[in-house]
């Protein structure tokens, strides 16, 4: 057998190699379904995932040769193909929790004139799976629709994260990266959001994306009271502010009701401060 035969043979051979490519395709696909309707390039997969070019052309070949991607031949970007809309599909039936949550993004747009979200959590990240326009002229369109933020970001991100268990948040906490991008908000920023929607029972995006925009979010529960997705609003600040908010997240923020049929729970609100003991009766 060839030296070059050889490495190759021991490279299947090898489970850890071999798991390492199948995390790179992976990655791939979950980038490009983040990115814009024009796809991404080459170049722009092998920058940003750390792999060489020849590498992320390997896969992306591969990934194209099957179907899971789409490749534009005059703008020489990649995009998601059919097979993946096909895999979509598929989990739809499974984790639908956008079908069952459409009328309430609907039903929020309308209500507040503003631009409301729904997002899940996948791993460390908040993803856009609906996003619905209101009638007010001037739209807060921050994400499309299969957007990732890292949780925390955003106030439907930040709704997914201050709502998990305290372990939970610890363990985002510990692998969050600020400097990933100049506009994320440091981690000490991140706790005290957290603090605050705990507090508060709705997690409120002060301007950290865009100074001039407010987001609010709340979280959609199921019935074992795990956070399953987020329900946010995003408007200019000036449409968010003082009674407003308040009016936006008692009526209009009503989360949705959860897969499977459970009532959603309310966020969990500050303990009432304790009775007084009666008064002593007299001697």
């Amino acid at each position: 057998m060839s030296p070059a035969k050889s490495s190759a043979a021991a490279r299947d051979a090898d489970p850890v190699g071999g798991a390492q490519s199948i995390f790179r395709v992976l990655r791939i696909l979950k980038y490009v379904g983040a990115a814009p309707a024009r796809g991404v390039g080459l170049t722009d997969v092998a920058r940003d995932l750390g792999l060489t070019p020849p590498t992320a052309h390997r896969m992306l070949s591969a990934l194209l040769q099957e179907g899971f991607l789409a490749l534009n031949p005059k703008l020489k970007t990649y995009s998601l193909g059919r097979e993946s809309y096909i895999l979509g599909l598929a989990a739809e039936s499974r984790h639908g929790i956008k079908a069952i949550a459409e009328s309430a993004v609907l039903r929020l747009a309308q209500s507040t004139g503003d631009t409301s979200f729904l997002s899940v959590r996948s791993g460390h990240e908040a993803v856009c799976v609906d996003r619905k326009t209101g009638d007010f002229p001037i739209k807060i369109l921050t994400l499309e629709v299969g957007h990732r933020r890292p949780l925390g970001v955003g106030a439907g991100s930040l709704a997914l994260l201050a709502f998990l268990p305290n372990d939970d948040i610890e363990r985002v906490l510990a692998r969050y990266d600020a400097s990933a991008a100049p506009d994320l908000p440091s981690t000490a920023m991140l706790r005290e959001d957290i603090a605050a929607a705990r507090k508060n029972g709705y997690a409120l995006n002060p301007g950290r994306i865009i100074p001039d925009m407010l987001g609010v979010g709340v979280p959609v529960y199921d019935r074992e009271q795990h956070v399953v997705a987020a329900l946010s609003v995003a408007a200019i600040r000036s449409r968010l502010s003082g009674a407003r908010l308040q009016e936006v997240v008692g009526g209009g923020g009503r989360p949705p009701p959860p897969p499977g049929g459970g009532a959603a729970a309310p966020p969990p609100r500050p303990p009432r401060p304790a009775a007084p003991p009666p008064p002593a009766d007299p001697p």
